[in-house]
């Protein structure tokens, strides 16, 4: 799925996750860091209205049990902007990546957390 005019990225009913709507449709979230992919993900780059490029990333519900409920409707996925989420998992890092994406910055707190707990 490629970027600019083509591709619409519009809110999804749960806060911090969104749909881009182009040739396909795909859920994806909000790059915190922009140019980066964490595991090969697609990228989508859009200019808004005011010429600022935001860049998002295809959340893919074949590698993220949360994106696959979220697609299917989950009432509540309990993760929004400025969240707190404590994540205990061992795996590629696809789920905590969105999930970071979603909730904004990370605190110190979660960063000295996650070195005690390796």
């Amino acid at each position: 799925m490629r970027g600019g005019n083509k591709v619409v990225v519009e809110p999804h009913r749960h806060e911090g996750v969104f749909i881009a709507k182009g040739k396909q449709e795909a859920l994806c979230t909000k790059n915190m860091v922009p140019g980066e992919a964490v595991y090969n993900e697609k990228r989508i780059s859009v200019q808004n209205e005011d010429g600022s490029k935001v860049e998002y990333r295809v959340w893919n519900p074949f590698r993220s049990k949360l994106a696959a409920a979220t697609l299917g409707g989950v009432d509540d996925i309990l993760i929004k902007p400025g969240a707190r989420v404590l994540y205990l998992g061992a795996t590629s890092g696809t789920l905590v990546s969105h999930v970071s994406d979603i909730v904004g910055s990370i605190s110190t707190q979660s960063i000295l957390l996650q070195n005690f707990l390796i």
